[in-house]
């Protein structure tokens, strides 16, 4: 017979995350930042990895002034010997790791010198390399490096940052699209390689947020498409927000967190393998 289990109260799922670990790798970005604040204030303690020192100490701040502990340590995805680093860096300073948040992550769009943003023509090898290095192989890397721990624990929980261009293709950053699309079934493959290892490995697909990616985006639209010259970066963004978000707002970072403390808490426990879009609605499945 199965027991029936009361709900929650509100009291009582505040810090679902009280004592964890989290390696948020992208912390000092803003959808990182906001996902280490939010973890944080489920009681999570943060290693903030980034490949900005001072903008993984400065979250890092943030975090110990919401109560947890926090270490900042620079890290380049790109480099399996800085992931592994980042890991034992947890490990020494923590004693422990429950949570992994691959968060890193660059979009092809904006290059100096580009005359024609995202068109397959104009990306060159190194430009194909980047992206695909830091926004897939990075996310390979991290996962590989702490996997031993979480199976020698029997627990563990994974959270890769894919996007809603990862759901379909996209014309104006294909390659980003692709590497993101490869985030999403490389967090399936792996839920199902670590499902017996009781470790649960999840996607959140983030959509249109105002960070310094989408701002430079905004500028090479701008400069290059013919109904958006003249306009600001701010005027873009929200004329793509108007566009193609039915809800009519842009998402936020702490959108994207509320997320991810799910996925890493105990709530998900049953929940592995799974992409979830947080995009008021642009992409519905």
């Amino acid at each position: 017979m199965y027991e029936i289990v009361k709900s929650k109260t509100e009291k009582e799922r505040t810090m679902r995350l009280k004592e964890r670990v989290a390696v948020v790798t992208g912390a000092g970005g803003g959808i990182g930042r906001g996902i280490c604040l939010c973890l944080a204030r489920e009681g999570a303690h943060i290693v903030a990895s980034d490949l900005k020192l001072e903008l993984a100490e400065e979250t890092a701040s943030k975090v110990r002034e919401a109560g947890c502990n926090a270490v900042a340590i620079e890290t380049d995805v790109r480099s399996k010997q800085d992931c592994q680093a980042m890991i034992e860096r947890g490990l020494k300073d923590m004693g422990k790791i429950d949570i992994l948040v691959c968060c890193a992550g660059v979009s092809g769009i904006g290059r100096p010198g580009a005359d024609r943003q995202g068109e397959v023509e104009g990306i060159t090898e190194d430009e194909l390399a980047l992206t695909i290095d830091v926004n897939l192989k990075g996310v390979f890397f991290c996962n590989q490096v702490v996997t031993h721990h979480f199976k020698e624990r029997k627990a563990g929980k994974i959270i890769n940052i894919s996007s809603i261009a990862g759901r379909k293709g996209l014309d104006i950053d294909p390659v980003y699209a692709a590497t993101k699309s490869g985030v999403i079934i490389l967090t399936q493959s792996l839920a199902l390689q670590l499902a017996p290892y009781n470790v649960n490995v999840n996607t959140v697909c983030p959509g249109i947020l105002w960070s310094p990616m989408w701002k430079t985006l905004a500028t090479a639209l701008s400069n290059q498409v013919p109904g958006m010259k003249g306009l600001t970066p701010e005027q873009v963004f929200e004329a793509a927000v108007k566009k193609q978000i039915p809800m009519g707002r842009a998402q936020v970072p702490e959108d994207i967190g509320n997320a991810v403390v799910f996925f890493a808490s105990d709530d998900a426990k049953e929940i592995t393998g799974q992409a979830l879009n947080v995009d008021g609605g642009i992409q519905m499945n």
